[in-house]
């Protein structure tokens, strides 16, 4: 037993024997100057005080000790070496290059590694096509750690791809988004909603609920916003509770219409891992209690950075739960229906990789992903990529967002709004308000979405002009696919949403007790800044008020309807089990253009066509009367294109 505990005492000592009898064997071959290039025995004491110094890890009195040597010996090569890789692993960028740059020069067959701290230094300082050949120099020898030749083989990666990209810059001029939004505090990760009048974004202030924290040195994380009025932003406020807490709330994100939050919030006692995505909705000026989006949405790990796609079908979102590629990797879940998600899909190769992937941000083009990696080639540390989407739901492989946009310092998120001209970041530069501010910028052609604009608008009573809530379908005219479909504001009838450009919508309109609505929106060849402010009536049901069903189409002179009706004319069927007790006339209507006698055959066929496919539908037959009425009931002058166009057109009127 006695001999057993002093193995085990004489184990524990053998490592620190080891390392002074190797420290007393440096010294007992007592080198000299000219061992080393240089004469002063001063400079050579220093060096050693340098090195004992690192050992103990006290790296700032080693750099202040080789700085001392250095002053004496300026041309000592080791004292140059040693100084650089402390300054490198220092992050004290400049001062690292100079002293490895004097050490090559000096005496680089001395330093087996120099190649590896020297190519670092230079991807450091942006001087990207210098590190390549010294990176590739390190990498052909073949005695080197592991850990430097995997760092080497990355960082050459990076090199190589930044040297080519920074000669071709892309446009990127940051404007400061000014006092009214900006302190000397942090703002940063802003989102807007779809007509960019509404700005939220994560602070640190100290009018936040939490005040500052003693363990975190800072004040906590709340939500703040601005809207934009009569060209400027308000001053911000505080988004207030049950969304801030006293705890720490970031990472938000704001839905086009601005009435729903999905944002991270960490160590709640409801939380299923560190960091969960949480949901609050909005009525009026008031919020709701937050949700936790439950065990399929977040996990034991950390769930961060939420994203809902433009349909609100998709909520993105990066995590760093079991089955990803790397350490953080970018997921999505899929609405089944208000309350419930599907199971989350890893978004996979080729957005994903071993490294960490951040922050996504789907375009109002519902086409393009923004996100930050560490890992795609770029410029050092996070930087921001973009891909866009391919059939079969899969993304094209992504592509650097170019400098100056990214940098060596971390680029971690970017919005871009719906007409994809402008982004918005939040970033450290010289000539901000504080640490990191917000900032706005025209994004550079080369890395655009595909254009987008916005409709707003409210659902009223025809009569009482009352706010109705109502739901809202749009549809791509030519596909088929339903691109949005929403709930109109409960108390206020208002809705928000975007829609890309160079397509056709037909939108419906449905209310319980109110005739359905039909509008068609043709958004091809239109300027990059057109929106739509648009108020719809809704008309109680009841007898003898024609609805236009705008939506129907024909081709000129035929009756045979063209696949693109079908939306309209599923959105009626709707309206007819809806409604059991109703029986309806189809007119058909035309313009003046041709004989009379023609005209009236025309818009009968017509009306039977209508007829003919709600009975396939499975409407009773009995409950529709098909009745063509030619030109005898215009609603517009035959004189102009334009009135001709709206008599030409298919109403349905309840007549029972």
């Amino acid at each position: 037993m006695m001999l057993n505990h002093f193995y085990m005492k004489f184990s524990r000592l053998l490592p620190l024997l080891v390392f002074v009898l190797s420290t007393l064997s440096v010294f007992a071959q007592k080198p000299k100057p000219a061992d080393f290039g240089i004469k002063s025995k001063k400079a050579l004491n220093l060096y050693f005080e340098g090195r004992q110094q690192e050992q103990w890890r006290a790296r700032a009195e080693a750099i202040k000790a080789y700085e001392a040597a250095l002053e004496i010996e300026p041309d000592f090569a080791h004292a140059h070496y040693r100084l650089g890789v402390n300054a490198y692993v220092s992050k004290r960028d400049e001062e690292a290059l100079e002293h490895l740059e004097a050490a090559f020069q000096l005496n680089a067959a001395e330093f087996a590694n120099i190649g590896f701290y020297l190519g670092e230094a230079y991807f450091r300082n942006e001087r990207y096509a210098e590190a390549v050949p010294k990176l590739e120099a390190f990498l052909q020898q073949q005695r080197t750690r592991k850990v430097d030749r995997e760092q080497a083989q990355e960082s050459l990666k990076h090199a190589r791809f930044a040297a080519v990209a920074i000669q071709a810059p892309v446009n990127f001029e940051p404007l400061n988004m000014g006092e009214a939004i900006n302190t000397d505090r942090d703002e940063y990760l802003p989102h807007l909603t779809a007509d960019d009048q509404f700005l939220l974004f994560t602070s640190k202030r100290p009018e936040s609920i939490g005040g500052f924290n003693r363990a975190l040195k800072d004040y906590s994380e709340d939500f703040y916003y601005s809207e934009f009025a009569n060209g400027e932003w308000s001053p911000v406020k505080n988004l207030g509770l049950p969304i801030n807490t006293r705890g720490n709330e970031g990472s938000a994100a704001i839905t086009q219409d601005g009435r729903t939050i999905y944002f991270t919030a960490c160590n709640r006692p409801d939380g299923q891992g560190s960091c969960d995505i949480y949901v609050s909705y909005r009525e009026g000026d008031k919020w709701s209690e937050a949700e936790n989006l439950g065990p399929r949405v977040n996990s034991e790990g950390w769930e961060s950075q939420p994203c809902l796609s433009p349909d609100g079908k998709r909520l993105y979102f990066a995590s760093s739960r079991v089955g990803g590629m790397g350490g953080r990797d970018i997921w999505y879940v899929e609405r089944i229906d208000d309350k419930y998600w599907s199971m989350p899909v890893n978004l996979g190769s080729p957005v994903n990789t071993k490294g960490n992937e951040y922050s996504p941000f789907v375009h109002a083009d519902g086409q393009t992903l923004y996100f930050s990696s560490n890992y795609h080639p770029g410029f050092g540390s996070q930087d921001l990529f973009v891909s866009y989407a391919q059939p079969g739901d899969k993304w094209a492989d992504p592509i650097n967002l170019g400098y100056p946009l990214n940098t060596k310092a971390d680029e971690s998120n970017i919005f871009v709004s719906a007409n994809g001209r402008t982004g918005f970041i939040n970033s450290y530069r010289d000539g901000g308000l504080g640490q990191s501010d917000l900032y706005q910028f025209v994004l550079d052609e080369r890395i655009r979405p595909e254009i987008a604009t916005f409709l707003r608008g409210i659902t009223i009573d025809s009569l009482t002009r009352a706010p109705v809530q109502a739901r809202l379908r749009l549809v791509d005219v030519e596909t088929g696919d339903t691109l949005r479909d929403m709930q109109t504001g409960r108390s206020d009838g208002k809705f928000l949403m975007s829609l890309p450009l160079e397509r056709e919508y037909a939108a419906f309109v449905s209310a319980p007790g109110y005739l359905f609505v039909s509008q068609n929106f043709y958004l091809k060849d239109l300027d990059e800044e057109t929106y739509f402010d648009i108020t719809i009536p809704m008309m109680k049901v009841k007898k003898g008020v024609p609805v236009v069903l705008k939506n129907i189409f024909f081709e000129t002179g035929k009756y045979e309807l063209k696949e693109t009706s079908t939306a309209e004319l599923g959105f009626l069927v709707y309206f007819l089990q809806q409604n059991p007790e109703v029986r309806i006339e189809i007119g058909g209507h035309t313009d003046d253009v041709g004989s009379n006698t023609d005209n009236q055959t025309l818009s009968q066929r017509r009306a039977d066509a209508v007829k003919a496919y709600l009975a396939q539908q499975g409407i009773e037959a009995g409950r529709i009367k098909a009745i063509g009425y030619g030109e005898s009931r215009p609603v517009a002058s035959n004189d102009t294109d334009a009135g001709k166009a709206k008599n030409r057109r298919t109403e349905f009127v309840i007549v029972d």
